[in-house]
């Protein structure tokens, strides 16, 4: 079942069962300071590994304290009911950066106020990560990682093919790279990809931001018919017509291909350096990365992707353990340290600081914060807004009609938007 269709059924459930609830008021941090309790934290894949090694090192500083780290998969399936019935949500979720605006709407009053906890401290947060966890001035999660994105490539697979990675400066080259590669090297793909679900926009979704294409227009109306759009999804249609991707319906497929050697590149964020790390460890050295190609010679080539979000749920109990785990986690050099080894690219400015933020990666054989820090200089911003479900649904579905199907581009953004109008209210652009 579709996200989408979950949210939309259960925010019914929720208007009618009265889904808020009082903070938990259970003590975790005494008058005497001690920090003490139990909490879950919801999180998924190796954002929830991060998680595991980070309560490790908590709970070694404070032993009275047990932080449970309990594996979901990133759909929410096992979220979204208990927000909606009010009870028996983790301590702490999990939430994509994109899908926090339509979480803040849909279950009102199920996230904490963090607002006067972080105090002038919001600050250090990242302005593009803070944005998006914000409704009325109102901070509602903390800021955990952002996305700026790179294309991995198998070093020796270039090689072989005679490719110069470095000549890869287009979309354009980037396919004739991939069709050269193809020819040579038997049973590699140049990338991997989905075609099936809505993961299919995902490629189209970077291509977009790095042209600076929006959903709306400066006054929240829909407005996906846009030349950068257009421009994107006919790019991605090219990728596709020229049979560069090995079809890959779930993450783990994509795992998979490029674990089993069967890919030479990956267009993803900074964190999927932690994925590739810790599913292919015998490719140690073999993994090189460059700059997202342009559109055109010299053109813009950053983009972001991904990136999450922790909230303290209602909830709990135990507040103010949910607070210092967040704050130990996401605030100080200890918990970062752990979050960049696995590859998750801090939203907290001052650990740009640390000598540990400028380490070579063993793996990769480079720094990688400061080549994603030259990645992250000029992102273009995107609002995904408080309707980014409904919106990325109905451009999953025209993608698919026009890479697979053939329909012409703007025909197929123009339905779009009457899809994303007809479940939301919102009025189209003119």
């Amino acid at each position: 079942m579709k996200l989408r269709v979950l949210l939309s059924g259960l925010f019914i459930v929720l208007i009618l069962t009265g889904c808020s609830s009082d903070s938990g008021s259970g003590s975790n941090a005494g008058e005497d300071g001690e920090i003490s309790g139990e909490i879950t934290v919801a999180a998924w894949n190796l954002a929830a590994d991060s998680l595991s090694e980070t309560a490790e090192n908590f709970m070694e500083e404070y032993p009275d304290a047990t932080v449970t780290i309990e594996y979901t998969t990133s759909d929410y399936n096992s979220i979204i009911p208990p927000l909606t019935a009010g009870r028996g949500a983790p301590d702490i979720v999990q939430v994509q950066q994109r899908d926090f605006p339509n979480f803040m709407e849909v279950f009102d009053g199920q996230f904490i106020d963090i607002t006067d906890r972080l105090g002038d401290r919001k600050s250090e947060f990242a302005e593009v990560a803070m944005n998006l966890v914000e409704k009325e001035d109102t901070v509602y999660a903390m800021p955990w990682d952002i996305g700026p994105v790179g294309m991995y490539y198998r070093k020796d697979m270039f090689e072989d093919a005679g490719i110069d990675p470095n000549e890869i400066t287009t979309w354009d080259k980037y396919i004739e790279a991939g069709q050269k590669l193809q020819s040579e090297l038997d049973g590699v793909k140049m990338s991997s990809h989905s075609l099936t679900n809505d993961d299919i926009a995902e490629t189209y979704r970077m291509l977009m931001n790095q042209l600076g294409g929006q959903y709306y227009d400066e006054n929240g109306n829909i407005q996906l018919v846009r030349e950068e759009n257009i421009q994107a999804m006919d790019m991605f249609k090219k990728m596709v017509d020229a049979d560069l991707f090995l079809q890959a319906p779930t993450w783990d497929d994509r795992i998979r291909a490029f674990s089993n050697n069967q890919i030479a590149t990956v267009l993803f964020p900074v964190w999927y350096a932690g994925t590739i790390k810790t599913q292919a460890s015998d490719q140690q050295g073999l993994w090189g990365l460059m700059p997202m190609p342009a559109f055109t010679e010299g053109g813009p080539n950053q983009s972001h992707s991904g990136g999450s979000v922790l909230a303290i749920s209602s909830q709990t109990e135990n507040e103010a353990l949910a607070w210092e785990f967040l704050e130990y986690t996401l605030m100080t050099n200890e918990g970062q340290d752990v979050q960049m080894e696995y590859g998750l690219f801090p939203s907290w400015q001052p650990y740009y600081e640390t000598e540990k933020f400028s380490e070579e990666d063993e793996f990769f054989e480079i720094a990688l914060s400061e080549f994603f820090g030259e990645l992250s200089t000029d992102i273009p911003p995107i609002d995904y807004g408080s309707h980014f479900l409904d919106v990325n649904s109905a451009m999953a579905d025209a993608i698919g009609e026009v890479v697979i199907d053939g329909k012409d581009i703007e025909a197929a953004l123009r339905d779009a938007e009457k899809k994303v109008s007809n479940e939301t209210g919102l009025e189209i652009a003119n």
